[in-house]
C-alpha cells in the first residue's frame, strides 16, 4: 500500500511540475501588477484559465490527498 501511495505521489509531483511549466505566462510578474490596470489584476478580472489550469488544481489536489495518505499509513 505504502509503494502504490508513494508512486502515485511521485508521479503527480512529474505531472504538476510540467503543468506548472508549460503554463503561459498571465502578466509580468510583480512588476507587471503594479503599472496601469493594477486593479483589475489584483481585484477585478480572473480569467477561467482553460483546460491546463484545470489539470494542474486536479492533480495538485491528487499531490495533496497522497502526501496526507502516505502521512497516515507510514
Amino acid at each position: 500500500m505504502v509503494t502504490l501511495v508513494t508512486i502515485i505521489l511521485f508521479i503527480s509531483a512529474l505531472f504538476l511540475i510540467v503543468l506548472v511549466l508549460i503554463q503561459p505566462d498571465r502578466s509580468s510578474g510583480m512588476t507587471g501588477s503594479m503599472g496601469a490596470g493594477a486593479s483589475n489584476t489584483v481585484f477585478g478580472i480572473s480569467k477561467d484559465g482553460g483546460p491546463l489550469v484545470k489539470a494542474t488544481t486536479i492533480i495538485a489536489m491528487i499531490y495533496m490527498v497522497a502526501s496526507v495518505v502516505l502521512y497516515i499509513i507510514k
